[in-house]
């Protein structure tokens, strides 16, 4: 089994809430975010936009890029945590939206590592030969925000990516785990209600020190194993790709692995944490700015609710 990425695509919403925005609406300011978190700005949904919205812009991207129309998909699966709906899932309502009469559509819902469950499941679907497959992760994290809670509003912005992937051999190493969060780290309580046609959101919450510590230990660890299992040295990637969720947590991992932070593609201060978004959308800007060549060896790392986590390497 393997996987090619043909194209990718994102998208950001045009509404923008600065860390100045924050400080007319609750008790902090633009120095005491970006100090602890990196972040300057997040993109929020507005106007009635939906995740399979954000999907289908940043998925026609993808397919554009890939040289494939809607008819060559095989299927897609959707990571998401904030679909509108109950049923149909987000896959589903794409499908519906791109008029594509027969697929294999189904969501994921592993938090911040949703997309790489997502991708892990996708491999296990692809065939030499066979059709490609349309992999997103979408969010609208901001209808989802408690903005009295000073400590997790700050955190999250929206938006989704997208990738097209065929059966290939460029995948040298793909793991995911999943371990129970007994201490409730990172969870979104309660269910959400629609009222007039309008989502009424539980509200997520997070013990930010904690998830810290975990963040930081459980991708060293992945990490290690993925080059462990390939034989490579830290020294031997070219970049590392990480969930985009706090720019501490991702100068602590390069100063564990001994590498330069500019080894690490970041655009927290941009987009904010995106949850299942945060990879695809990181890896479709690196791949428009020309970042990525031919040959290059990528280390892609998430981690999450659940709790969860997730590593590839993978070759350019």
């Amino acid at each position: 089994m393997g996987i090619r990425i043909m194209g990718t695509g994102s998208y950001l919403p045009e509404k923008v809430m600065t860390n100045e925005d924050f400080e007319k609406i609750i008790d902090t300011s633009d120095e005491w975010i970006t100090k602890r978190t990196g972040i300057k700005r997040r993109h929020y949904v507005e106007n009635g936009m939906w995740n399979k919205d954000m999907c289908v812009i940043a998925a026609n991207i993808a397919m554009k890029e890939a040289g494939i129309t809607k008819d060559d998909l095989g299927g897609i699966v959707v990571a998401s945590v904030t679909n509108e709906m109950g049923v149909p899932s987000v896959a589903s309502q794409i499908q519906r939206e791109l008029e594509i009469p027969v697929a294999v559509c189904f969501d994921v819902n592993s938090a911040c590592t949703g997309f790489m469950f997502a991708l892990k499941a996708v491999e296990g679907l692809l065939k030499p030969g066979g059709k490609p497959f349309l992999v997103c992760g979408s969010e609208t994290l901001s209808r989802f925000m408690n903005m009295d809670d000073r400590a997790s509003c700050i955190l999250f912005g929206d938006g989704a990516g997208a990738m097209v992937v065929e059966y290939g051999d460029n995948l040298e190493y793909f793991e995911v785990y999943s371990k129970p969060d007994t201490d409730g780290l990172i969870e979104i309580n309660g269910m959400n209600t629609l009222v007039d046609g309008i989502v009424q959101p539980s509200y997520a919450s997070l013990k930010g020190r904690e998830v810290y510590v975990f963040a930081t230990r459980e991708a060293e660890r992945v990490i290690n194993v993925a080059l462990e299992e390939t034989g490579k040295t830290p020294e031997e990637i070219d970049w590392f790709l990480m969930h985009q969720s706090n720019q501490r947590i991702t100068k602590t991992i390069a100063q564990r692995l001994g590498q330069p932070i500019e080894k690490f593609y970041s655009n927290i201060d941009d987009t904010s944490n995106t949850s299942a978004a945060s990879i695809p959308i990181a890896l479709d800007q690196m791949n428009k700015k020309g970042l990525l060549k031919k040959g290059q060896k990528l280390v892609i790392a998430g981690f999450g609710g659940g709790l969860s986590s997730g590593c590839a390497v993978y070759e350019w």
